[in-house]
């Protein structure tokens, strides 16, 4: 259990800082959509690199944060059920969740977005629009996502089973008191 809590360590830690140089990316998207809009309004002119752009980093932000997030636990969740469980109940929840739903979604969702990178990129597909960006890259940036959401699944589920082992406090799991 220990290597695999070790692994678990070394997935929150990639997951933490990919997240918080994501971050980033907030205040970036909203300084380009302000410089956009500054533009348009004050010398009617516009870039549809500008525009794209912002429409990019939502999507990275989207992608690159959600792994944080479920580390975080801050996705959205229906507890009403959930914290009536004992702590050991809700790490098995946690566990058939990140197993059962989680996890197959993640895999299928990168397998998939796998084939419509490699066809993006071989075709150097770009934006229709003129003076557009290219598209590839933000194709890739979805595999990459949910590839990220699933080893953070993984290391859920792995901190999970840890409690039920008794390698981690109960109080680890959402609600544990």
């Amino acid at each position: 259990m220990d290597a695999l809590l070790g692994l678990s360590a070394i997935i929150d830690r990639l997951n933490q800082r990919i997240g918080r140089m994501a971050f980033w990316l907030v205040l970036l998207s909203v300084l380009l959509s302000a410089l956009t809009a500054t533009l348009r309004y004050t010398i009617d002119w516009g870039s549809n690199a500008m525009i794209e752009g912002q429409w990019f980093m939502f999507g990275l932000i989207f992608l690159l944060c959600a792994p944080l997030t479920l580390q975080e636990r801050g996705h959205v969740r229906v507890d009403i059920l959930y914290n009536l469980l004992s702590p050991r109940g809700r790490a098995m929840v946690d566990i058939l969740g990140g197993l059962l739903f989680l996890l197959p979604v993640c895999l299928l969702i990168l397998i998939d977005s796998w084939g419509y990178f490699l066809i993006s990129f071989h075709q150097n597909e770009g934006s229709m629009n003129p003076g557009g960006l290219i598209w590839w890259p933000m194709k890739l940036a979805i595999p990459v996502g949910f590839g990220l959401l699933a080893a953070q699944g993984i290391s859920e589920v792995i901190k999970g089973l840890a409690v039920l082992t008794g390698h981690r406090p109960l109080s680890d799991v959402a609600g544990g008191h």
